[in-house]
């Protein structure tokens, strides 16, 4: 099986330091509007090239108690109406069908609090 590795990122690569973080002249707190739709757009193309309906979340991260983030947090740290049994089901190994990873990747541009790695 032919193992494929895509990085969708808002930000210019060039703009990185050498541990990954951003440190270009971008918004770092906007994302919303056409670059989220892009980014969106970006991996289901992806997913489409390789042939894939659904990804694997791996490291799955949520939010102590403290929230730090500019935005006021969201209920159900942005989980709640991808996940109807609960943020249980957001759990490393678990299988999500492709319209909600799509709906994953727009939970964490927006910072909502759920991250994950969605792999193959």
């Amino acid at each position: 099986m032919l193992t494929y590795v895509y990085r969708v990122t808002k930000y210019d690569p060039a703009d990185r330091d050498g541990r990954g973080r951003y440190t270009g002249p971008e918004d770092t707190v906007s994302g919303h509007g056409a670059v989220e739709g892009g980014l969106s757009t970006a991996v289901a193309a992806f997913a489409a090239d390789t042939g894939i309906d659904h990804l694997v979340v791996r490291e799955p991260q949520v939010p102590s108690l403290s929230h730090f983030g500019v935005k006021p947090p969201v209920d159900g740290i942005g989980l709640a109406r991808l996940f109807p049994s609960g943020q249980a089901a957001f759990h490393d190994g678990a299988r999500i069908p492709l319209d909600i990873v799509l709906e994953l990747v727009r939970v964490m541009l927006r910072d909502s609090g759920a991250w994950c790695r969605p792999a193959r």
